[in-house]
């Protein structure tokens, strides 16, 4: 009895885990999905969410993190940017380095840029139109996650995780909501029979001592006679 009472607890302890766990890889994934969702919103200063795989802004911007970044109307020596550089062809080609130094040529201001990690600043200046955005804050690791979502069996994993985990959640309600209602189903019939068989028996209690008070009153009548 204490072996399966042991038995049960560590289930229901091993249950809640994989509850808390499935929430959180479940807040975690639709967390990210909102995040990149809005930052594919074509709005003008929108938020920028981007990964960074190399480490020429470590150990700022560790290997792997998941940044976000932000347009602004002015860059200052310092700030930490993600640009695209002059022959880039797409958003995918995009690095993010701090600010050296600014540079005017021709009115225009030209923008030079190191790595945190890098000994010299990169060979090529880049001008302001050229600037995704200035880095906002940084969370490591997440990076990684981003990069796999953004191929198709990313997607189709941050698809079909929440989905199976939102689909266990229903079956188990239902399954808890049927056994529910069954009990409580059994517990109805249950008192109905009780009921009934109260009832039988006060019938026959009343069956018997009306033809207990028979007998004697025949009895009675005899004795009388």
């Amino acid at each position: 009895m204490e072996k399966e009472n042991n038995k049960k607890e560590t289930t229901g302890v091993f249950k809640k885990i994989l509850n808390i766990l499935g929430n959180a890889v479940l807040i975690v994934l639709i967390a990210i999905g909102i995040l990149i969702a809005f930052s594919l919103v074509p709005v003008k200063g929108n938020y920028q969410v981007m990964s960074v795989m190399s480490g020429s802004m470590e150990p700022t911007i560790p290997v792997g993190s998941l940044i976000v970044v932000k347009p602004s109307s002015s860059y200052e020596v310092g700030d930490i940017i993600t640009f695209l550089p002059m022959n880039a062809k797409t958003k995918k080609e995009n690095i993010t380095h701090r600010i050296f130094s600014i540079k005017q040529e021709n009115g225009n201001k030209l923008f030079e840029t190191k790595g945190d990690a890098n000994k010299s600043p990169d060979e090529e200046l880049i001008t302001q139109d050229r600037i995704i955005g200035k880095h906002l804050f940084t969370v490591a690791l997440l990076g990684y996650v981003l990069t796999y979502i953004k191929t198709l069996p990313g997607l189709l994993f941050i698809v079909l995780i929440p989905s199976v985990i939102i689909i266990y959640e229903e079956m188990k309600k239902i399954k808890n909501e049927a056994k529910n209602a069954i009990q409580k189903r059994r517990e109805r019939i249950r008192a109905k029979t009780g009921e009934k068989n109260q009832s039988k028996k006060k019938i026959k209690k009343a069956t018997n001592i009306s033809s207990k008070v028979s007998k004697r009153n025949k009895n009675d009548k005899k004795k009388g006679g």
